[in-house]
């Protein structure tokens, strides 16, 4: 028998390159899902996008302009009256009417369906109640909240809000933190 150490060598680079080569095609198998080519991808985009306008919105919705006290956001929390308002039906106060235009205007019209619910602190835990109500959201849903801090000041103008958001500490003006959670999905 011939004992050759080139041999050796040489079957030992086989395996390595063999391993190598396993690796780089797993690789980019995995890594395949992630070009903008694929559905996954295209899904996820799409989601991104949705997100974006929903935080756009919500942040338009809660400037306050120069001549006004609260933004339109915070003004339609403060008029509310408890009420859930199914899908597109008239919707009142005014000011909740104008936000739920405002959502209709810039979702509807692009097939998107919307929610929006309203999540505030009470002696018992966190209570969660719908404002504007269009169904149940797909699986796709996106999700994008923003906080509204009530003052006792804001809620002497509506005795049926201070019902329902109860005030957490009586001691200073503040009243309550409101976490508006609008959820958007395609239909």
């Amino acid at each position: 028998m011939i004992n050759d150490s080139n041999a050796q060598m040489y079957t030992l680079e086989g395996i390595a390159t063999a391993i190598l080569m396993i690796g780089m095609v797993i690789f980019i198998v995995k890594a395949a899902p992630l070009t903008p080519l694929t559905a996954s991808y295209l899904h996820q985009s799409v989601e991104e996008q949705i997100e974006t306008w929903g935080n756009d919105l919500l942040t338009v919705m809660d400037y306050v302009p120069e001549d006004s006290l609260n933004s339109q956001l915070k003004q339609s929390i403060i008029d509310w009256k408890g009420q859930e308002f199914d899908g597109q039906a008239k919707v009142v106060p005014q000011t909740v009417n104008l936000t739920a235009s405002s959502l209709k205007d810039v979702f509807g019209n692009v097939g998107i369906a919307y929610d929006l619910e309203l999540s505030y602190s009470t002696s018992s835990g966190i209570s969660t109640r719908a404002m504007l109500w269009n169904g149940r959201p797909s699986d796709n849903a996106v999700i994008v909240n923003r906080k509204i801090i009530l003052h006792d000041e804001d809620m002497s103008a509506n005795p049926t809000l201070s019902g329902i958001i109860p005030d957490m500490d009586s001691n200073t003006e503040f009243y309550n933190i409101v976490s508006v959670r609008l959820t958007l999905w395609w239909i």
